[in-house]
């Protein structure tokens, strides 16, 4: 079969064919998100540890946050009078057992609470977004190297076999 029959002429180069000759060509460098799947790979425990940690971060930073801003903005959330009576009459029981002081039947911490949970459940999407966006930083930059200080730390030293004559 000659090249004429191909449909190529000398020097020119097939379509779709690499420079190269069809040799193995080099490997690009992985950019975007796709080197962290790389990174992901050789190190998952740090990685799953960082995503844990800072979605447990994410859940717990945002909590004393909305919970005072609801308590200092003397925000009031509708709900029955009754209810938050009753609620607060529940809850003293419990904190009178365990030597706190009675709320006010009055006091909206118990409302404050429920919805500052509600709010933090309601931006799991969000947290699990920051989480993943920062899992790769954290686990490099914290989680790695405190796992490279540990095992250094327990690492046993090898005892060498002595002989007797």
């Amino acid at each position: 079969m000659s090249l004429r029959h191909l449909g190529l002429r000398l020097g020119q180069q097939r379509l779709y064919s690499t420079a190269s000759g069809g040799g193995a060509s080099a490997a690009k460098p992985v950019r975007g998100w796709r080197k962290y799947v790389h990174q992901f790979k050789d190190k998952p425990a740090s990685y799953i540890t960082s995503f844990a940690i800072l979605h447990e971060l994410t859940a717990i930073a945002p909590f004393p946050v909305i919970y005072y801003g609801l308590a200092w903005s003397d925000v009031k959330v509708p709900v029955p009078e009754q209810a938050v009576r009753e609620g607060n009459r529940f809850v003293n029981k419990v904190r009178v057992r365990y030597g706190y002081e009675a709320l006010d039947d009055d006091n909206q911490a118990m409302i404050h609470l429920a919805i500052t949970y509600a709010i933090v459940k309601a931006m799991l999407p969000l947290r699990i977004g920051a989480s993943v966006a920062m899992t790769p930083f954290v686990a490099e930059k914290w989680i790695g190297p405190m796992a490279r200080a540990f095992g250094s730390l327990f690492k046993r030293s090898k005892i060498k076999p002595t002989t007797t004559p």
